[in-house]
Parts: structure tokens; C-alpha cells; sequence
């Protein structure tokens, strides 16, 4: 289940698309890896049994605008980069904020799981707004991380 953590490495220098891009798709992959296994690192049980088929039926619906999302930002200009902060050292924090939570949610386990979707929630808002589009893939991000067990 582990994200690819080297592809979040940015020095906040250069060109910023292919990290958001690599960034969508670890997401992509993250929660696939949960809604698929709904196993957390320490092997417990993450979201409601009732809710699983529901979930990974709506999950499935979703694949599709990945891509989308991708060349959207391929797509973008400099201006916009810069306007939702997906740039330089701002981009540099945050993907260091989430790769210092998802360490966090792989030593404690599912007890760190929805603040790890909540931050990355937070720059993949910031990607969607710039493109404007996938909010799809916001919202079926916000149920799965509400379908998650307390």
C-alpha cells in the first residue's frame, strides 16, 4: 500500500507538473489500494462493511477522469501554477506535510487515516480548482474518507 514517497520529493525549483501529476496518481493509487483492500498498515478493518460495495462500485465509475485530470495539468500556465500555489517552496511544504502524515498513518494506522485524506485533499483541491474540473474525484475522495470506522 505504501505512496511512492521519492515521487514527492520537489526542491521547489523548476517545472512543478510532472510532481503533480506523479502526485495525482499516487492518489489514484492510495486509495484504490484502500477501497480494494480496505486493510489499513496494521491490518485492521477501515471502513463499514455495508458501504464497501457501494464504494468500490462508485470508485470504479471514477478511474476515468485520472487521466483528465492529468492533462489538465499539462495544460496549465505559469499564472495558474502560481495562483493556486502549486509552485516553488509552497508545493515543496506541501508535499512535505503529507509525506511526514502518511509516515505517521503507517506507523499508527487507521487513526491518522482521515487527517493523511484531509491534507491531501488540500493540495488536490488546489490541483482541481487550476484545472477546473475533476470534482469528482474530490467528492469521491470526501466518501471514502467518511465511510472510514471510528
Amino acid at each position: 500500500m505504501p505512496m511512492d514517497l521519492p515521487e514527492f520529493e520537489f526542491s521547489g525549483e523548476g517545472d512543478p507538473r510532472a510532481i503533480l501529476i506523479a502526485f495525482v496518481r499516487q492518489v489514484q493509487k492510495f486509495l484504490h489500494e484502500l477501497v480494494q483492500s480496505n486493510r489499513g498498515p496494521r491490518g485492521e478493518s477501515l471502513f463499514h462493511e455495508q458501504l464497501l460495495g457501494p464504494m468500490r462500485a462508485a470508485w470504479a465509475e471514477v478511474q476515468p477522469h485520472f487521466p483528465e485530470v492529468a492533462g489538465g495539468i499539462r495544460d496549465l500556465t505559469d499564472e495558474q501554477i502560481r495562483n493556486h500555489g502549486l509552485g516553488g517552496q509552497q508545493l515543496r511544504f506541501k508535499l512535505a506535510v503529507i509525506r511526514f502524515f502518511y509516515g505517521q498513518y503507517l506507523s499508527v494506522g487507521k487513526g491518522v487515516l482521515k487527517k493523511l485524506i484531509d491534507i491531501i485533499d488540500d493540495l488536490l483541491k488546489s490541483i482541481l480548482e487550476a484545472i477546473g474540473g475533476g470534482g469528482a474525484i474530490a467528492e469521491i475522495k470526501d466518501f471514502i474518507k467518511d465511510s472510514v470506522e471510528e
